[in-house]
């Protein structure tokens, strides 16, 4: 398909415009500055007249939007400029709209989105409202509340809390490219978030927790007080300072977004891995995975070198997810005693985590670490001494094996958590 994307040079515009050209569409960038060479540059600015679409233009998406509120009427007519262009040329028309989108909303930003959406809903147009949008690179809101996460040592918890509902930016950018491809989608408004919202402190601690990777005490703040700050500054200040925006979030509407991720087919990535720069976390668990089965192996913290040597051989041999997510394992790596059996390896789950093992014993071995425990690299004893330790290890085999037949419904459950986590 070939796609205009107003705002394409923006935090989800740039998102949706590499997924778009990756998924084979031919993308052209309506923007003020030139966007990536990859794709076509087509000058636009809100305060000017609307571009002509090119001709066999199928999908116009239109993610520009004046985030400092100069003139609320301006940003109409230019959203209804785009209508008729769209119109025109017979192409689909899909507007990225705002969760605070609503008639009385406290915002002039909420209120003119509103009016937006009734223009586009009239012209047969889709609306798009997102919800608190995070990951990847640290730009637009995310970018402003990860750099307070970062330079602050408290997280403030707004009382009342407000609470968000999260989409980690490529899920977005994913969602609105299933719906310019879906012909049955159309004159309806999409609400795209997490299902269960989460108070807007518990994303802030996310934040300082996955992202900034930071400890950060949590300190209450009065709304009330949040009003009085802004009213002292005065709404150019509070804008620069970004105070607006966080503003915002105190009076958010909740959104049902649980039909309309169904409607579109997306399932949105948990929160904590989405916090990650990779959008999924996945080297870090490998890494976590290695110091687990390295730990059970080496029977002590195994070096750094080893933990990321284990994820390099995975990720060579193309497999980039965890299998190992229990916290007793994590806590407790000896319980790998009762997964290293025959039995609980006759599963699935079981056969691949049998198989990550024998990789991490081949790296254990080639430590010195792991010559002193798996060759005996150590000054040679008495006989008597020998033999006794040898009836010890003889009386450790048995007793796990014993262990390992009484904890068999542990066993499982260990495994079981890591399907379920796989699967979540």
């Amino acid at each position: 398909m070939k796609l205009v994307i107003t705002g394409a040079t923006g935090y989800i515009g740039q998102r949706l415009s590499a997924l778009a050209a990756a998924s084979g569409h031919e993308v052209i960038c309506a923007t003020r500055r030139p966007c990536a060479a990859a794709h076509a540059w087509l000058p636009y600015d809100l305060r000017g007249l609307a571009p002509e679409c090119p001709a066999g233009t199928q999908a116009l998406i239109h993610l520009a939007a004046d985030t400092a509120h100069t003139d609320p009427d301006e940003e109409l007519r230019a959203a209804q400029a785009l209508i008729r262009c769209a119109r025109k040329g017979s192409a689909k028309f899909v507007f990225i709209s705002s969760q605070t989108a609503e008639a009385a909303a406290p915002s002039v930003y909420g209120r003119t989105k509103w009016r937006i959406e009734q223009d586009v809903l009239a012209a047969g147009g889709t609306v798009v409202r997102p919800g608190q949008v995070y990951g990847g690179p640290e730009r637009g809101l995310f970018g402003l509340l990860c750099g307070l996460v970062r330079r602050s040592p408290f997280i403030p918890v707004l009382l009342p809390a407000p609470r968000v509902q999260p989409i980690h930016v490529d899920d977005l950018a994913a969602s609105i490219l299933a719906v310019v491809e879906r012909d049955d989608i159309r004159a309806e408004i999409l609400n795209l978030g997490a299902a269960r919202p989460i108070t807007f402190g518990h994303f802030l601690m996310s934040i300082a927790t996955h992202r900034v990777r930071a400890t950060r005490l949590p300190i209450p703040v009065p709304v009330a007080l949040l009003r009085l700050l802004r009213r002292s500054l005065g709404q150019s200040l509070s804008t620069k300072l970004g105070l607006t925006r966080i503003f915002s979030l105190v009076q958010l509407p909740p959104m049902d977004s649980e039909r309309s991720l169904q409607e579109i087919g997306i399932r949105l990535r948990p929160l904590a891995p989405g916090m990650h720069r990779s959008g999924h976390g996945q080297r870090r668990g490998l890494l976590r995975e290695a110091g687990v089965l390295l730990s059970y192996l080496l029977k002590r913290p195994p070096p750094t070198s080893l933990v990321i040597r284990y994820a390099r051989a995975l990720e060579h041999a193309g497999k980039t997810r965890p299998v190992v997510h229990s916290r007793l394992l994590m806590r407790w790596p000896i319980l790998l005693a009762l997964l290293d059996d025959p039995g609980p390896q006759q599963s699935s789950d079981g056969q691949e985590l049998a198989w990550r093992l024998q990789v991490a014993l081949g790296i254990a071995e080639a430590s010195p670490r792991g010559a002193q425990v798996f060759l005996g690299a150590q000054p040679p004893g008495r006989l008597v001494g020998t033999l006794v330790a040898l009836g010890v290890a003889v009386l450790k085999a048995l007793a796990w094996k014993l262990a390992a037949l009484a904890c068999r419904p542990l066993a499982r459950q260990l495994l079981r958590e890591s399907e379920a986590h796989r699967d979540a």
